[in-house]
């Protein structure tokens, strides 16, 4: 997997011409709960070029070319050919132990495609680029108790030197598109595109010093389950 990763890299640094992404998944996240022993993601490629695509798992949002992977998760097949106007299924299994099993966990899924080129298309100067599309996936713990779609109304929010504090008591991820504050009249915008960890407090910096909460309204923009958007009002 690393070779192809430089090979990759490779074909970057002496290829001249463009490549769009095309190779998409079903779905924006992955929730994978730990009494099932494998999850079957889709894939499909409704473009009319073929591509190599290769798979890989990360413990960490931000990875390089060096990365050994996930020691939790394993996706196959690893490498493959994705034909034009196709679908592929592969497989990802959990083969890790001792993650916390009164909380989520978070990894990251990645799949590469590198467009492969017909003998006629491989004249001039050409800049072939191997992109790169990364997801989420929530390890979710059998014995965890609750709904996740309750997360975002039990957070507890606090002021602190201005800024807001959030809790996140429950045992998973609160995903948040955005988050603004209606108070006197105002409304001031707290957060774009955060997580909140489960068992967890971050800050958000205000851009103007926040006083007071009391009677204030925090609204949510939330990423639920099946990636769709929903609005919680928290009010305080």
């Amino acid at each position: 997997m690393r070779n192809l990763l430089v090979f990759f890299i490779g074909f970057i640094s002496f290829s001249f011409n463009a490549a769009h992404a095309s190779v998409v998944m079903t779905g924006t996240r992955i929730i994978y709960p730990e009494q099932v022993k494998e999850k079957t993601i889709q894939l499909r490629n409704p473009d009319n070029q073929l591509y190599l695509v290769q798979l890989q798992v990360d413990d960490n949002e931000n990875v390089s070319s060096e990365s050994l992977g996930s020691s939790s998760f394993i996706a196959t097949p690893q490498i493959f050919r994705m034909e034009p106007n196709a679908g592929q299924s592969v497989r990802l299994q959990y083969i890790g132990s001792n993650l916390p099993q009164d909380r989520e966990s978070i990894f990251y899924f990645s799949f590469s495609q590198l467009p492969i080129l017909k003998k006629s298309e491989q004249t001039g100067n050409q800049l072939i680029l191997a992109i790169t599309s990364r997801v989420k996936i929530f390890f979710r713990p059998k014995g965890i108790k609750g709904d996740s779609a309750d997360t975002a109304k039990s957070l507890v929010f606090k002021i602190s030197g201005g800024n807001v504090f959030v809790t996140n008591p429950t045992p998973y991820h609160a995903v948040i598109k955005n988050a603004s504050l209606n108070i006197n009249g105002k409304t001031i915008s707290l957060a774009d595109s955060v997580i909140v960890p489960p068992r967890a407090k971050v800050e958000w910096k205000s851009p103007s010093p926040i006083s007071s909460l009391s009677g204030g309204e925090v609204r949510l923009v939330v990423v639920n389950d099946y990636g769709v958007d929903t609005i919680t009002t928290v009010t305080l």
